[in-house]
Formats: C-alpha cells, structure tokens, sequence
C-alpha cells in the first residue's frame, strides 16, 4: 500500500463527514441519491482498511469501532455524530504518531 493511503483515508472520512453534516444542517437535499452518502461511507471503510494496511497501528481501532457502530443509529441522532466525529480522531492519532 503507497504511504499516502491514511492521508487519502482521511480526506474520504472528512468529505463524507461534511457531506453528512450538509445534510444534517439542511444546506442540499440528496432526495433520491442519499445513496451517494452510504457509497461513500463504503469507500471511507475500505480506506480505514487500506489505512491500516499501509500503516499498520493501533490508533485506528477508534475509527473501526465507531465505522461499524454508526449504522446502529439514525442518520442526524446525537450518538451518529458523536460516533462520527470520535471515528475521526483514529485518523488523527495514526497521522500524528
């Protein structure tokens, strides 16, 4: 895997994060295309796989446990966000250290 995987990961889980927040906030409307949004959260967990593979690390398991957590919970409730953003800091800590 090329070394810029948990950069390309994290540019995918930051774009479906403010995708999900557009939504959220009411700035656009998918309507019938809120497929885009569950395709791109497909993409985002391929690449927190491709991530850790490029650069293997326990700071991931934040980002996996929230990944698998979020489709337990509607779309705009306060624990979706809070798993998403907390998800985020798994990116964060693997391209800190």
């Amino acid at each position: 895997m090329p070394p810029w995987m948990p950069w390309l990961g994290m540019g995918l889980y930051l774009a479906n994060l403010a995708l999900g927040l557009g939504l959220q906030l009411r700035l656009y409307h998918l309507h019938r295309a809120k497929w885009v949004h569950h395709a791109l959260y497909f993409c985002v967990f391929v690449a927190a796989i491709a991530s850790t593979i490029a650069k293997p690390s326990w700071w991931m398991l934040p980002t996996f446990i929230c990944l698998t957590m979020l489709p337990r919970f509607k779309g705009g409730s306060r624990t979706h966000m809070a798993l998403t953003l907390s998800g985020f800091l798994g990116y964060v800590l693997l391209l800190a250290f």
